[in-house]
């Protein structure tokens, strides 16, 4: 008798993969010769991060799906292809968040749910919703990525900075919670990088100072590919 999950298909989910180190990530992933699977909001920029990376391999086909990590909805439809397409994830990125970054006295019930929803809550549902489809039996590297306001609080950053808190709590207890299993869980803590992350209404930085989001992007692609060689849990990366 042939097992269910001798015939699945293995990928790699990178969530906000549609543009900056996300982007950057399934670029890589291509490059090594991973099946991927990119997740985003918007259609057309889904479309067009897919015709790159069409490019860089010719005998892989990466895939896009319109997905809000945020939305329940969103998420079990994902799971459902992928249960549909016998995919299972050998990796998951979790990359895709937003920043708020407005005094404490500023903030609103809306600007709180938002910021929540795409740094904390996406993540713990997607990361639910993965672990169970993924056979116990299989490997699973699940890496969370997401900012040094995750390790320092920081002025004007509240909201944030309790978002990202909030995210490197689930990761720390999802990591004491699946120890001794096949699962690997990577905490990834970059500082601020040149990316359309910071085009928001009323938000002006000075950037030049910034990473680039490709060299951040190789240096977790590298330690994750080697994650089943040495173990590797935390990873900062900061702008010198």
């Amino acid at each position: 008798m042939i097992k269910i999950e001798s015939i699945m298909k293995k990928i790699s989910i990178i969530s906000g993969g549609a543009s900056g180190l996300g982007f950057e990530i399934a670029s890589l992933l291509v490059r090594s010769g991973k099946n991927i699977v990119i997740l985003g909001r918007n259609k057309e920029k889904l479309d067009c991060a897919l015709v790159k990376l069409k490019e860089i391999v010719s005998d892989i086909h990466p895939e896009a799906i319109i997905c809000n990590i945020g939305n329940e909805c969103d998420i079990k439809k994902l799971g459902d292809h992928l249960v549909r397409n016998q995919l299972s994830a050998e990796y998951l990125f979790n990359n895709a968040g937003m920043g708020l970054f407005v005094k404490a006295d500023s903030l609103t019930s809306s600007m709180v749910d938002k910021v929540f929803e795409a740094n904390v809550k996406g993540m713990i549902l997607l990361t639910s919703e993965i672990l169970r489809l993924t056979p116990k039996e299989e490997e699973l590297t699940i890496v969370n990525i997401m900012s040094t306001s995750a390790l320092v609080g920081r002025a004007d950053e509240t909201i944030y900075c309790a978002a990202k808190w909030g995210a490197r709590g689930f990761t720390e207890a999802l990591r004491t919670e699946l120890k001794g299993t096949k699962r690997n869980i990577i905490a990834v803590y970059p500082g601020g990088m040149r990316t359309n992350f910071w085009n928001m209404p009323g938000q002006v930085r000075d950037l030049t100072a910034f990473m680039d989001p490709a060299p951040v992007a190789e240096k977790i692609v590298n330690a994750v590919l080697l994650s089943d060689k040495m173990l590797v849990t935390d990873i900062t990366i900061n702008r010198r």
